[in-house]
């Protein structure tokens, strides 16, 4: 596959979904922009208390060998046709809930403190606690996205 330069646009929303599963497709933007000539842009893959660790973890796939898939496969077919070998995908619905619900009030003190830093301007929004809406609002944020002209959505 080809890398990813995460600098020129965030990667797909979490909420997006492949194989019928949230955070899917994020996960494997992720991982091509930690691919040679790829660019991470500060986005987080193997950190092993994420989304993507916690989201692979759950239906069964380990996380490094993802990686190493991601980065011999063809295009992102080949990805998904092996993810659907290698996962358990019978409680996809039950997991993208579990995905959905997880936030801020999960985390210790010092971990909370480490998504602030890592999401700036998320200590002025309060009402943003679930993962999802605290991605959406930093990708929202992104250099690519704000000079993007608004479509009024």
């Amino acid at each position: 596959m080809e890398a990813l330069d995460l600098t020129l646009a965030p990667p797909r929303s979490p909420r997006e979904r492949l194989l019928g599963l949230a955070f899917l497709p994020r996960t494997i933007d992720k991982m091509r922009a930690s691919l040679p000539g790829g660019n991470l842009a500060g986005y987080l893959v193997d950190f092993p208390r994420g989304l993507s660790a916690y989201m692979l973890k759950r239906v069964g796939v380990d996380l490094a060998a993802m990686q190493r898939k991601v980065a011999e496969a063809e295009d992102e077919a080949d990805v998904l046709a092996w993810f659907a070998e290698h996962a358990d995908l019978s409680d996809v619905e039950g997991l993208n809930a579990k995905l959905e619900a997880l936030g801020m009030s999960r985390l210790p003190e010092d971990e909370r403190a480490m998504v602030y830093r890592a999401h700036p301007g998320l200590d002025q929004r309060s009402d943003l606690t679930a993962f999802f809406d605290i991605f959406e609002f930093d990708d929202a944020r992104h250099p690519a996205r704000a000079a993007q002209p608004s479509t009024g959505r």
